[in-house]
């Protein structure tokens, strides 16, 4: 009965964090076709110059912020203990506030150095003078999406997430017409600074709920049911054990993807092409091609956020059984959707590109993205797995080889082979490094890994949809639709024939899609009424 309960309660969280996802992220590509419409691939290029700096910067702070205060507010909950709840995550919001300031204050003394010696590109400088002040209203955000998520109480963050997108889009709709005017330097400005506007509004969104739930908790806090609090100091100390180990392995690994990015133009450079046509190269790949294979990542980013709280609580608990039902089935959405996706991409690669980015042809980019596809998922879920088991060193380590791999083959291979190594040379890391996880998760845990239904069947499917998928379009071009609804019809039937196949080979039933919708006990009171 419990394992129901954690169950249901994991998979709902899930969904919904995922179905905000799916909204935030289809804002995102607004933003992202509308940007790329107005400056181009090259400008796409210097943009994401910046944005793995920004991420780096960002993601060090608040990566582990929001675990640790997700794991001690789950583990404070799982022992019946919610005086405490409130305490990390006022702890948590000065940690991060206090690291956003001192780096902010870095980054604006050395912001003409950062632009010119490591990015390469002065155009990039107001960017990072524009990113620099508002650093800790965006990290102090962490630690209250760590508590929501350790509260199981995921509606927050989705409205927070909705609400930043929307925000980001309307700054660059604004802001439009200075672009076109401006160039590409000035819309890389304006696209740091949306996104910052952003993370900000998504902050004061969270604090104003939290603020909110304090109030309303703070007369029931002196109840004896409530536990005792911990004195601050206490509080602290435990936070920073949990999250300077993530934070450090979030800054080597946010580092050595940083470096990636900004070796890629210079080694295109290097193997014979212009500055800017390497630029362009760059801006293809990742500012169009690889957001668009990222999308459906929304599914699986929910799973590893929702994954933490509830294997901590597992893990606190003893429930050795759920923790491993849970790993289990986290990994084998996680193929279905792996294979599911690199069918539809390598099916429709140049439809699809053409249909989201109509000036710039991705479609071979995005063919050669689609074989990673299932490795780009996996990573996310794996990481999720490795940190609610609190094993932030071995997942450090697992990620620098894969990054030392395809910085390796950047140097070495990209200049002779052009893009394409460094695809191959990112399927293959990511491939050797889930490998590496999959092994210690086993030796943890003593999880089974489950040929036949994560991968077999899946699989299977997956083959079914090429085969059809070129049959469906053809089908839809008798009618003369046009391309662009052609592209969309084609792409919904073929995954409907995904999800027929895939409950036919008995991978998952009608009642589970209908239980993780949330729909089953809609239809339960149906059936009574």
């Amino acid at each position: 009965m419990w394992g129901e309960a954690v169950r249901k309660s994991f998979a709902s969280g899930a969904v919904i964090l995922t179905a905000a996802g799916l909204a935030a992220r289809m804002l995102g590509f607004v933003y992202r076709v509308y940007l790329s419409n107005l400056i181009g691939a090259e400008g796409m290029g210097l943009y994401e110059l910046v944005i793995p700096v920004y991420t780096a910067v960002v993601l060090t702070i608040t990566s582990g912020i929001t675990i640790a205060v997700s794991k001690m507010v789950a583990e404070q909950n799982a022992r019946s203990n919610p005086a405490n709840t409130g305490r990390v995550t006022v702890c948590a919001i000065w940690l991060a506030a206090g690291a956003g300031m001192l780096v902010s204050f870095v980054i604006s003394l050395n912001a003409g150095v950062f632009a010119e010696k490591v990015l390469g590109d002065g155009r990039t400088l107001g960017a990072l003078m524009i990113l620099a002040p508002c650093l800790p209203g965006v990290v102090a955000a962490s630690a209250l999406k760590g508590y929501f998520y350790g509260m199981r109480r995921v509606v927050p963050t989705a409205v927070s997430q909705i609400a930043e997108q929307a925000v980001k889009f309307l700054i660059l709709v604004l802001a439009a017409g200075a672009i076109l005017e401006k160039g590409p330097g000035y819309a890389c400005t304006v696209a740091v600074f949306a996104t910052a506007a952003g993370e900000i509004l998504n902050m004061l969104i969270l604090l104003a709920v939290f603020s909110f739930r304090k109030k309303r908790a703070e007369g029931r806090s002196f109840s004896p049911k409530s536990g005792r609090r911990s004195p601050r100091l206490a509080v602290i100390k435990a936070l920073l054990r949990v999250a300077v180990p993530i934070s450090a392995n979030r800054l080597v690994v946010s580092s050595l993807t940083a470096a990636e990015f900004i070796l890629i133009p210079v080694m295109l450079a290097s193997g014979g092409l212009d500055e800017k046509s390497s630029m362009e190269i760059f801006g293809r790949l990742t500012g169009m091609a690889l957001p668009l294979v990222m999308f459906p990542s929304i599914v699986t980013n929910s799973i590893a956020t929702t994954l933490v709280p509830a294997l901590s609580e597992s893990a606190a608990l003893k429930r050795y059984r759920a923790l491993n039902r849970q790993i289990s089935k986290s990994i084998q959405i996680t193929f279905i959707l792996g294979i599911v996706f690199m069918s539809l991409f390598i099916c429709f690669s140049e439809e699809i590109g053409s249909l989201i980015y109509r000036q710039e042809k991705i479609g071979d980019l995005l063919f050669m993205l689609s074989f990673s596809c299932i490795f780009i998922y996996l990573q996310q879920t794996l990481t999720g797995v490795l940190n609610g088991l609190g094993k932030q060193g071995i997942l450090l380590r697992n990620t620098v080889i894969g990054s030392i791999i395809r910085i390796a083959v950047i140097c070495v291979l990209l200049p002779v082979f052009g893009i394409k190594a460094y695809i191959i040379g990112l399927t293959v890391s990511l491939l050797l490094t889930e490998c590496m996880d999959l092994i210690e998760i086993n030796k943890m845990t003593g999880l089974v890994i489950d040929l036949r239904e994560w991968i077999v069947k899946p699989a299977l499917a997956g083959v079914l949809m090429i085969v059809a998928g070129r049959y469906i379009y053809h089908f839809f071009e008798i009618f003369s639709f046009g391309a662009r609804l052609t592209t969309l019809l084609s792409v919904a039937v073929d995954v409907m024939f995904a999800v027929v196949l895939l409950m036919l080979v008995g991978v998952f039933e009608l009642r589970e899609l209908l239980s993780m919708a949330g729909l089953d006990n809609m239809m339960k009171t149906g059936k009574k009424m």
